[in-house]
């Protein structure tokens, strides 16, 4: 050990405000950490290794995979580095110091991290994770992948017409300029949107069964510490937004709530399932009490809860890190 005191590594970006919020109760509780902004660390770090022992020299400090307490793995981006004399150069030279840093890390013990990005990488399919939180006991909604119109047109008459489409990967679009970029919410199939649906060959896309929502709930799960936080949005005519992240989520009113004991077992069962330490997980709540599973996301954003006054989820990462 190279390093007096154990110390946690935030692996993530120089425009990370999740990362900011909990740097600064590290260090209010004078919990050891060091945060590596992989946008910036190339000016900042060093990766050394030599009789088969890697180290880091960060700001100063060598730290020996040893010394490392916790990797917290946030929202690294792609490295950033001036050198070379062409694209080409420098993409190599990034490559370089990517290959390099993981090879630092993978020394880590897999326990350590939060979460392990291959942890992450299985974690991370609607489609697998829908399944997987149905054998683990939770309800889903009725849910279809598909391209051909005539499967749709079959659910659609299953569903009586109540069905929303979401995407798979990704619903954000980024364009050449940032007022370009389009969010992409959930939306349900109107009627006329029928004579579109020949552009489902194209792309896989998912459909479900509309779940008549009386609240959103992000639940957030810390080394197992449970926060749970109903998010209500009305529309003019009283229901429930049917994606709460529109207009910004500024009319937003959020409340603290407890998951059914049976939804915290499923939900524990399927979180351990994953290998995760930490987990986002978005539900529907029906007007009948019942608990739907949408998706889990296991490098949600939880921040923004705390700040909200519903929650206290630093102090679990507090516990944990401690």
């Amino acid at each position: 050990m190279l390093s007096d005191i154990p110390v946690l590594v935030i692996l993530t970006n120089s425009g990370d405000a999740t990362a900011d919020y909990l740097s600064d109760r590290l260090r209010r509780e004078e919990i050891a950490f060091t945060r590596l902004d992989t946008d910036l660390l190339s000016d900042s770090l060093e990766v050394e290794y030599s009789d088969l022992r890697a180290t880091l020299r960060i700001a100063g400090r060598r730290f020996a995979p040893e010394d490392i307490s916790n990797v917290w793995f946030r929202r690294p981006r792609e490295i950033v580095s001036s050198a070379g004399n062409d694209g080409a150069e420098r993409s190599h030279t990034r490559a370089e110091w990517a290959e390099a840093l993981e090879g630092f890390l993978c020394q880590v013990p897999i326990e350590k991290w939060m979460n392990h990005p291959g942890h992450n990488v299985m974690a991370s399919h609607k489609i697998e994770q829908l399944t997987r939180a149905s054998r683990a006991g939770l309800r889903i909604p009725d849910t279809i992948v598909t391209q051909s119109s005539e499967a749709f047109h079959a659910f659609w008459e299953k569903c009586c017409g109540r069905v929303v489409v979401k995407p798979l990967a990704s619903g954000f679009l980024e364009r050449a300029t940032p007022e370009q970029d389009t969010n992409i919410y959930t939306s349900q199939v109107a009627l006329e949107d029928i004579s579109l649906i020949n552009l489902l060959k194209h792309c896989p896309t998912l459909c479900q069964q509309l779940v008549d929502k009386e609240a959103d709930v992000r639940v957030i799960v810390v080394d197992g510490d449970i926060h749970s936080v109903s998010l209500v949005a009305r529309e003019s005519n009283g229901t429930q937004r049917l994606d709460v992240r529109r207009d910004n989520m500024r009319d937003v009113f959020y409340t603290s709530v407890n998951p059914p004991s049976s939804v915290q077992t499923a939900l524990l069962a399927l979180i351990e399932s994953y290998k995760l330490r930490f987990a986002a997980i978005d539900f529907g709540i029906n007007n009948a009490g019942e608990w739907f599973f949408f998706e889990i996301n296991p490098n949600g954003q939880w921040a923004w809860l705390d700040l909200a006054g519903a929650s206290d989820i630093a102090t679990s990462f507090i516990i944990a890190f401690r």
